[in-house]
């Protein structure tokens, strides 16, 4: 087995810099979370070998491949072995270059990336600062609709500066950045490329390891190696197959009886047989996965902050993890911040460790004993649905009778977007190591925010100063009283976490799992057969 655990620095980005050639302030190593793999290390003591195809069981078919709209984990696996970022991660889970060779501040409000020479896109043209600058302002721009847009509202330029360079132009220095350009939606494209009037919902062509070939709605999408692919000696494998296999137990009877070489999601009732098949391997880490019970705001009953904290006093969370995962996981019951984070919050564990009692004073209060309400989930991710399931059984403890209606994946982010549910169970990973991640979910700009109709004038200032202070002690602080304040207004409600992994052949050597849902190291798979 190879457990992945969860480390990260309470140090600063400006901090722990160093100035490399050039002047720029790279962020040293501890700035990014850090793990280990045992698998990893064991690929490194024996020789590579090139070549083979990989067969990939992959959680669900991607509806799409837009490079800077995330429609899932499965779209993720697939388009970051076709594009690349900026920046990315290492076995070791460090913020490193990608693209860009040198990176970091060269002065309060200016960001400089250094753009690797002599890199090609899949169709033969050269990787330009043109491309870089052009992609990061699709970002930006509202047509784009772009996930990671937020993340570049205090940008005022981008542009080229001297030699290979680009620089980008703050309002105010943006503490959590380097994650941002490592995030798999801040992918690089071509701007001859895009602007020839291509599709890219429905073809790839970026700088990455795999070229797109073919695909099969359904059956199969298809990736070969990039023979002039920009790290030497990367890719190990000739080509990877993915396979789309929504049904959890096909997907895990399919690489137990070696059908297929690697699948993602390995469900809880997996994850013991897979631990202990010493043909398999299984990756994952016990941290960054997440669930909660989210709500539109603008809707009864979820627009009532009493009956969102019931709802939060209404379920037992160690119950819960024995329900939805049989002990592959852990409780919430304060903060969201990991320990090892800037802003983990020790003592706000136990705000809602589950109150029965506590949640029927407060339904009485808001006139709303017994409450009834509908909720969404999605059948396609146990990982997701599950939860839903031991919360609607929690619930019910309380005199909260939630009926659940569990919907295909895409349908269902489409009706969380709509607001056409007054609640819903959703979950997913921590996006980076930085309690910035947390802007996503509540500042009124962020995305999911937005989703939850959730806006909040002193959220958004603790946020704000998060975001943009450069002492790290003070960054302890504004997380610590943001999580003592989101506990009382509850924008969700955070539930448990889940073990999350992979499982694959043990002949598949070199893949790390990172935190975050990151697949980078796939990269560095080789096949020992």
């Amino acid at each position: 087995m190879s457990k992945i655990p969860f480390k990260l620095t309470r140090r600063g980005f400006v901090a722990t810099g160093s100035l490399a050639a050039g002047g720029l302030l790279v962020p040293a190593a501890s700035a990014a979370p850090r793990i280990t793999s045992t698998r990893a290390r064991m690929a490194q003591d024996a020789e590579p070998k090139p070549g083979g195809t990989m067969i990939y069981g992959l959680s669900t078919d991607p509806s799409n491949f837009e490079p800077h709209i995330s429609t899932g984990a499965a779209s993720t696996s697939v388009k970051l072995m076709c594009y690349s970022t900026l920046l990315t991660y290492s076995p070791e889970n460090e913020i490193i270059g990608d693209l860009a060779e040198e990176f970091g501040w060269i002065d309060g409000t200016t960001y400089q990336l250094k753009i690797r020479e002599g890199v090609t896109f899949h169709d033969g043209s050269d990787l330009t600062v043109d491309d870089v600058i052009f992609s990061l302002q699709r970002i930006q721009n509202p047509d784009t609709a772009a996930t990671n847009a937020s993340y570049f509202a205090e940008v005022t330029d981008i542009s080229a500066g001297d030699g290979n360079t680009v620089n980008l132009t703050f309002n105010r220095p943006f503490q959590a950045f380097d994650f941002i350009l490592a995030n798999t939606n801040s992918y690089i494209v071509s701007k001859a490329w895009i602007e020839s009037g291509v599709d890219p919902k429905t073809t790839m062509m970026g700088t990455g390891p795999f070229v797109f070939k073919e695909r099969v709605p359904g059956v199969s999408i298809t990736l070969e190696k990039n023979p002039n692919y920009f790290l030497e000696g990367l890719p190990y494998l000739d080509g990877i197959i993915y396979q789309p296999m929504p049904d959890d137990t096909t997907r895990m009877t399919a690489v137990r009886s070696g059908t297929v070489d690697f699948a993602d999601y390995v469900p809880y009732t997996q994850m013991d047989i897979i631990q202990n098949d010493p043909n398999l391997t299984f990756a994952y880490d016990d941290v960054s996965g997440f669930g909660w019970v989210g709500f539109n705001h603008e809707m009864a009953p979820g627009s009532d902050v009493k009956i969102r904290q019931a709802i939060a006093h209404g379920m037992n969370r160690d119950t819960m993890v024995t329900t939805a995962f049989a002990g592959h996981g852990s409780p919430i019951t304060g903060g969201l911040i990991p320990a090892g984070m800037i802003g983990h919050a020790p003592d706000l564990e136990g705000t809602y460790n589950g109150d029965y009692e506590k949640a029927k004073s407060l339904l009485d209060e808001a006139g709303m004993n017994p409450l009834e309400f509908d909720m969404v989930s999605t059948s396609t991710y146990s990982v997701i649905q599950r939860p839903a399931e031991a919360a609607q059984a929690e619930l019910q403890n309380a005199n909260i009778n939630a009926k659940l209606e569990l919907q295909e994946w895409l349908t269902f982010r489409q009706t969380v977007a709509d607001g056409t549910f007054p609640v819903h169970s959703w979950g997913t990973a921590i996006d980076y190591g930085d309690p910035d991640f947390l802007w996503n979910y509540f500042h009124s700009t962020g995305n999911m925010a937005k989703q939850f109709r959730f806006a909040d004038a002193d959220t958004d200032a603790l946020l704000e100063q998060g975001r943009f202070e450069t002492d790290s002690a003070v960054r302890e602080e504004i997380y610590h009283d943001l999580q003592a304040h989101t506990l009382e207004i509850l924008p969700w409600v955070p539930s448990i976490r889940r073990v999350q992994g992979e499982a694959m052949q043990s002949f598949v050597m070199g893949y790390t799992h990172l935190p975050s849902w990151n697949p980078i190291t796939m990269r560095q798979i080789w096949l020992d057969k």
